[in-house]
């Protein structure tokens, strides 16, 4: 797998934000709002798009939970050394080469009761990046998948939801959507015959309303 990293220095470097940068997975695949920060001690650290979850810390603090996050150590040092390291030299693009073109994807889904949505997941990279809360909706024109996404203000605009990361290609969404929409059915079908399964079981037995 191939990724590319793009980086935009902020205006006031005096602020802890330095940095916002974007990361291309096989010039097909991109997640935004990443940033690059300085915590109390001038130390420089990256920070994964995150959103603030209904959980509390022991202190009764909001907990925050990352839109997508790498899943090893390995890609995890790799990736953001690669982002400050860059950041560092003034470096606004950079491509990493990987072992070969491809790129593995792995999808996990859970179903739901919602009214509008039937299931949400996620979807892995390669089995070292991860993308949450990937959610497939209904609606009058059948299931469709949604992408992460939060709410930004753009000035003039007003605020809107935009989607945090994001297939950039026709065909990737093309296979992407397709792929999760085909795991969603295939965790219903289990779903139905686990059903099954319980009503032939309890079927004849003797329950205190028969």
């Amino acid at each position: 797998m191939n990724y590319s990293i793009r980086i935009f220095k902020t205006k006031n470097q005096e602020r802890s934000t330095k940095a916002y940068a974007s990361v291309t997975f096989n010039k097909c695949f991109i997640v935004t709002g990443i940033t690059v920060r300085e915590n109390k001690n001038g130390e420089l650290f990256v920070s994964m798009p995150s959103y603030k979850s209904k959980s509390v810390d022991d202190n009764g603090k909001p907990v925050y939970k990352e839109y997508c996050n790498p899943t090893t150590k390995e890609f995890r040092d790799e990736l953001y050394g690669n982002i400050l390291k860059n950041f560092k030299e003034g470096v606004n693009e950079y491509e990493v080469k990987g072992l070969d073109d491809k790129m593995e994807i792995g999808i996990s889904l859970n179903t739901m009761s919602g009214t509008n949505l039937e299931a949400i997941g996620r979807v892995y990279l390669d089995k070292c990046f991860v993308i949450n809360n990937i959610k497939v909706m209904t609606s009058e024109k059948g299931s469709f998948v949604a992408m992460p996404s939060q709410l930004v203000n753009r000035g003039d605009e007003g605020k809107k939801y935009e989607d945090v990361c994001f297939p950039i290609t026709k065909e990737f969404r093309t296979e992407l959507y397709n792929a999760i929409l085909s795991e969603k059915e295939k965790v219903y079908e289990k779903m139905n015959e686990e059903f099954i399964q319980v009503d032939k079981a309890l079927d004849g037995v003797e329950t205190p309303f028969r």
